[in-house]
C-alpha cells in the first residue's frame, strides 16, 4: 500500500503542480529502500526474518521495474496505466 500511496502522489505532482521528475524521485527512493534491504539480507538474520526480508526485495524490485516502464513510457497519470 505504501508504494501505491507514493506512486499516486508522484502522479499528482506531475499533473497538479507540472513536476515532471517527481517519478523519477520515486523511483530513486525506491532503489534506496531496496538497496537497504540487500544490505540487510546480506547481515546476520535468523530464517524467518530472512524469508520476510527476501519477499519484500521481491516485490520492491517489482515496484521497481514497474515504475521504471511508466518512466520509459512517459505515462503522467495513473488512470494511463
Amino acid at each position: 500500500m505504501v508504494w501505491c500511496s507514493k506512486v499516486d502522489e508522484a502522479f499528482r505532482k506531475i499533473v497538479n503542480e507540472g513536476k515532471l521528475e517527481a517519478m523519477k524521485e520515486c523511483l530513486k527512493n525506491g532503489i534506496e529502500g531496496l538497496t537497504n534491504l540487500i544490505k540487510m539480507a546480506q547481515g546476520d538474520l535468523d530464517k524467518p526474518v530472512r524469508q520476510k526480508v527476501m519477499v519484500l526485495i521481491t516485490m520492491d524490485t517489482h515496484s521497481r521495474d514497474i515504475m521504471d516502464k511508466l518512466i520509459i513510457e512517459d505515462v503522467r497519470k495513473s488512470d494511463a496505466f
